[in-house]
């Protein structure tokens, strides 16, 4: 006699990937067969994933009045896309630690990641596929298919047979950004530049790891860095420069970079970056940023000198007790203007002898217009496009510099001066073009102007 059904109950999980049964004991005739629980769970929506073990087992054990899991799903297994293992640091410059007291560690500054011929930059984990799942209903869980990444492009490096492993093949500086892996030139120093080696100019990064001496010269297109101290040398670089133990210029030094410049110490040097200047003092020197001045740590002091930055400018101190002259200047000077002027009158003057010389080609060009001989028209074509040439260079080069004044102005708008502890006397504070004279001891102050103030303000921090 069949079974009857009726005070059973199915429950489907949330998920649809486990079912369970509850039965009540057969009344007197009746018997529960391992089919009779599976043709129930059919009609109440379960349609695979039986256990048909674990329905047996409630059926001879007598397992009534309880839920027993008698179904299961075949779970999804993602893939895995494909991915690159780089043995290298990427992003953007190690920035210094703290130390203990206060002060800021340049030492542990690194923005070289050197390598060498046989190096592994990078190892390629191809994709694996996953594969799709199946809920008690009978519904397939489909996985996204696994996706490739490219293959890496560049030059200084060699590839393995198989595709997956990056080698370099010449020492260098390892870069890489969006799938473009270089191993650039490197030019390392692996002791003191002195004036028996006296000059390094090189296309490239440049690493000095011991002492930069008096008297010898440094120019770079890309980086310098130097482990040691730096005397009275000339290091120009159109990237950062990196001095882990400072630099003692005795009046005679230079330090230009076209992006920032960051060193343990900077004293009487003449220093100008297009970007940041970060140090933990700066001393009797002339400073100009782009940007930026951060004189950091708790002992950070600006004293003696000209220090200039067209944005934001920090230190903990600023001039000393004996009211040594520091001048601390920020924002933007007239210069920028009058130069602004000048850029715009050159890029009209070049437009209007551009627009001219168009005019000019296309009526030589026209039949029409013109009965000049062949050589003549040649010569005149030749000297008309020689000169748009020149016209359009001019053109490019004033809009691209007036781009950076543009750039630079809205720096500028940020301009102040924050001295976190002490401003001794002595002290000048210019913003823009305005000048405030510290005749007597302040802390913990910002100098500011604000839009439209014809006068400095001092707020307390």
């Amino acid at each position: 006699m069949a079974v009857a059904t009726d005070k059973w109950r199915c429950n489907i999980a949330d998920d649809s990937m486990s079912a369970t049964v509850f039965i009540t004991p057969p009344g007197e005739g009746e018997s529960v067969a391992v089919e009779d629980v599976a043709v129930y769970l059919r009609a109440n929506g379960v349609l695979s994933g039986f256990i048909y073990s674990e329905i047996e087992k409630m059926i001879n054990e007598k397992t009534y009045y309880k839920d027993v899991v008698v179904a299961k799903g075949r779970s999804m297994i993602e893939s895995q896309n494909g991915y690159y293992e780089f043995l290298f640091s990427i992003g953007e410059i190690k920035h210094p630690t703290i130390r203990s007291d206060g002060s800021v560690d340049y030492q542990s500054m690194s923005i070289i990641q050197s390598v060498s011929p046989g190096d592994v930059l990078a190892v390629y984990h191809p994709a694996v596929p996953g594969s799709s799942g199946l809920d008690v209903k009978n519904r397939e869980l489909r996985c996204k298919p696994a996706k490739e990444l490219p293959a890496l492009k560049g030059t200084g490096f060699e590839v393995s047979f198989d595709g997956n492993t990056y080698k370099a093949t010449m020492e260098g500086r390892v870069e890489y950004d969006n799938f473009k892996l270089h191993v650039r030139d490197l030019y390392e120093l692996r002791k003191d530049l002195d004036l028996v080696t006296g000059r390094i100019d090189f296309r490239g990064d440049v690493v000095v790891h011991g002492n930069v001496r008096t008297g010898t010269y440094i120019r770079s297109t890309k980086s310098v860095t130097v482990d040691g101290s730096v005397e009275a040398a000339t290091i120009i670089a159109e990237g950062d420069i990196v001095l882990k133990k400072g630099m003692q210029g005795g009046e005679k030094a230079k330090l230009v970079s076209g992006a920032n410049i960051y060193a343990n110490f900077i004293e009487f040097t003449e220093v100008k970056a297009k970007g940041n200047v970060e140090t933990n003092i700066i001393f009797n020197s002339v400073v100009s940023a782009g940007k930026s001045i951060l004189v950091k740590g708790k002992r950070g002091a600006i004293i003696g000198g000209t220090s200039y930055s067209v944005g934001q400018m920090a230190a903990s101190h600023a001039g000393n007790k004996a009211e040594v002259r520091t001048v601390l200047a920020s924002g933007i000077s007239d210069d920028y203007d009058k130069r602004r002027h000048l850029l715009n009158s050159k890029a009209e003057s070049a437009r209007e002898s551009i627009r001219k010389a168009k005019i000019e080609l296309e009526q030589i060009r026209d039949v029409r217009l013109t009965n000049d001989p062949k050589e003549v028209k040649e010569a005149k074509i030749s000297q008309l496009t020689r000169r748009l040439k020149r016209d359009e260079r001019l053109l490019e080069h004033a809009n691209k510099e007036l781009a950076e004044i543009e750039e630079t102005i809205n720096v500028g708008t940020e301009a102040a001066v924050t001295i976190e502890n002490i401003v001794n006397p002595g002290v000048t504070v210019r913003i823009d073009n305005k000048e405030l004279k510290i005749t007597s001891q302040m802390q913990n102050v910002k100098f500011f102007r604000p839009s439209g103030s014809s006068e400095i303000e001092v707020r307390q921090l």
